[in-house]
């Protein structure tokens, strides 16, 4: 015989089961018991916190840059060189003696134990995943692959598997090599439909920093960055902006690339490191000056812009647009020509933002300082 109790939720929500003539009065609020501090404790923190020093995962120049149940951002442009820097911070994590042909200035925790060490790719076709992993292993000294260091190509894969997939692999992986050294992220932008969904943007970027803190390990994410500009693409960017421990940008200009570390949590400014690829050795490797070319001069350009830019808006003070150009005259003695050209430039990259009072005013999530 049927039963017919399996479900009462869904019998009584059938229309013949409803009474038109019930009590539809709300029901009377219960008394609730007072909050006790106590079952917040856990969240607390004192001067008396035992709290360990993160030992970490990351240092440049001698600055820590990652640390365990952190993220760390590696944005540029196309094309620059960011997945060959992540591919030297992966070089160092599979190291068990630190021993590899990395970069001066750029530590990396070696990996004593042979924790997992997790790399996922969604941007490169499964040949050229292939390639960029030997080069890996070569700079660090393997002639094959060790079992704890996991690279795979999620392209193919659909979006809605992305996730799932990403829990079971970093479960396994934990179990079976007794923790995660670290998680590198080849490109975070593909695990949402848009980068430009401010929801989906929150929710993927809290979701990294859950894994982080759950396997107590760093994730490093790659994203790109706008055209034309250095600041990351859409409200993905801006929410890996204030959820990492450190964006590391990388440009290029000619044939040399360089890590500009910006945006760092835990230390100021740091020396530029720089790299280019080595066809002998078939990777980057360390070089000494950047080329002189027409694109090292408008980054230094548009550095320029963004110190007016910080010097006019900063204060919260706002324009209209007639004030803007005024007060830029006034910071850098140039005429209105070079004042409104330089106001398109801080437009142009979105270094300030025009509310609904029509006054110009500093973009806080997209101005880099």
């Amino acid at each position: 015989m049927e039963n017919k109790t399996l479900n009462p939720t869904f019998e009584a929500l059938k229309p013949e089961n409803i009474n038109p003539f019930a009590n539809t009065e709300p029901a009377k609020e219960q008394p609730t018991e007072t909050p006790k501090l106590e079952d917040y404790e856990f969240l607390r923190i004192t001067d008396k916190t035992a709290i360990p020093y993160p030992i970490p995962t990351l240092k440049i120049n001698g600055d820590r840059v990652a640390t365990p149940g952190a993220i760390v951002t590696i944005a540029a442009q196309p094309k620059a060189g960011k997945s060959a820097f992540d591919g030297i911070l992966i070089a160092g994590a599979i190291s068990t003696n630190g021993d590899i042909d990395g970069l001066p200035g750029v530590e990396v925790l070696q990996n004593e134990d042979g924790k997992a060490v997790i790399h996922l790719d969604t941007e490169q076709d499964r040949y050229t995943h292939q390639h960029n992993h030997k080069t890996i292993l070569k700079r660090a000294g393997f002639d094959s692959c060790p079992d704890y260091f996991l690279s795979y190509n999620i392209r193919q894969l659909d979006l809605l598997q992305y996730q799932p997939y990403v829990n079971a692999i970093c479960e396994a992986a934990a179990a079976k090599f007794n923790g995660i050294h670290s998680i590198h992220i080849d490109g975070a932008a593909d695990f949402i439909k848009s980068v430009n969904d401010e929801i989906a943007a929150f929710e993927i970027v809290d979701y990294f920093e859950k894994l982080a803190q759950k396997y107590n390990t760093a994730i490093f994410v790659i994203i790109h960055t706008n055209p034309g500009s250095d600041k990351e693409r859409g409200h993905l960017g801006s929410q890996f902006q204030r959820k990492s421990t450190g964006i590391l940008s990388v440009k290029k200009e000619g044939n040399i690339s360089y890590l500009d570390p910006k945006l760092m949590r835990f230390t100021g400014e740091t020396a530029k490191i720089q790299f280019k690829y080595d066809k002998e050795k078939g990777y980057h490797v360390a070089c000494n000056e950047i080329e002189d070319s027409e694109e090292t001069k408008a980054i230094q350009r548009l550095e320029k812009v963004k110190q007016v830019c910080e010097s006019v808006f900063s204060g919260q003070r706002s324009y209209m647009y007639a004030s803007a150009t005024d007060a830029i005259m006034k910071q850098t003695n140039k005429k209105i020509g070079f004042a409104k050209d330089m106001f398109s430039e801080m437009k142009a990259h979105e270094m300030i933002i025009q509310g609904g009072d029509k006054h110009w005013r500093i973009n806080n999530s997209g101005m880099v300082v």
